[in-house]
């Protein structure tokens, strides 16, 4: 990997350093970061490999989706079975924040077009969370990094998403979610969003997240990045 995606990995870290309070994001993200530069691209059986040595060595926060499917995982099931069967037996009631929070480092991989990126964030995602709002929002959370990283305004970036034919239609169900401190993957991009447009952001997110750890840590990446790379003239 060279050294634009050395930075821009190190923004998107810092950023959830910031916003992550628990910690359990940052790591995965560290481990997918890490996966990344190590593979020179997204590979998911090495990557499944790397959460699972975690899984098996003190893993923390990392959610009960995670936490199932790898339990299933590491007692020899197939990634793709685990996932299967864990979102069949919670009826479907997998389309937690998770894969939102630990997917940002992908947007730092400049050879990938944006199709790519959209295709990776859900495959990333359905490795524990099956159900396609997790992938989705996964994949505008990697468009969101991907074109702040290239210098386009916030308000650009937004008007981006918006027309991307494949995620348009999750725009705009981000959009009419509820801005509550739950976590399920809309309402935590409709309540970062909500809190991005506003001064202080990570403060007020913070602040209205108490000890969930869930719309912060999008803010925090979002806003670092923000803060730290120049628009384009």
């Amino acid at each position: 990997m060279n050294n634009m995606f050395m930075n821009h990995s190190e923004l998107i870290i810092g950023g959830l350093k910031l916003g992550d309070k628990i910690g359990g994001p940052t790591k995965l993200a560290m481990i997918l970061n890490e996966s990344l530069k190590a593979r020179n691209g997204f590979d998911k059986y090495d990557l499944t490999s790397r959460y699972l040595e975690w899984w098996k060595n003190g893993a923390f926060d990392t959610g009960l989706t995670f936490a199932s499917v790898f339990q299933k995982v590491l007692n020899g099931s197939s990634i793709e079975k685990a996932a299967k069967e864990v979102h069949q037996k919670v009826n479907g009631l997998t389309a937690g924040c998770g894969p939102a929070h630990r997917i940002a480092p992908l947007a730092a991989v400049k050879d990938y077009s944006i199709n790519q990126l959209i295709e990776f964030s859900r495959e990333e995602a359905r490795l524990t969370h099956y159900h396609p709002d997790a992938g989705n929002c996964s994949a505008v959370m990697v468009l969101l990094c991907r074109y702040l990283l290239e210098g386009n305004t916030w308000d650009e970036t937004k008007k981006l998403i918006s027309k991307n034919h494949c995620l348009k239609s999750t725009w705009l169900d981000i959009q009419r979610a509820n801005l509550s401190n739950t976590g399920y993957v809309m309402d935590v991009m409709h309540a970062a969003i909500y809190f991005l447009e506003k001064e202080d952001s990570l403060k007020k997110a913070l602040s209205f997240a108490g000890s969930a750890n869930y719309s912060p840590v999008i803010v925090g990446i979002i806003e670092n990045i923000r803060n730290n790379i120049k628009h384009k003239i």
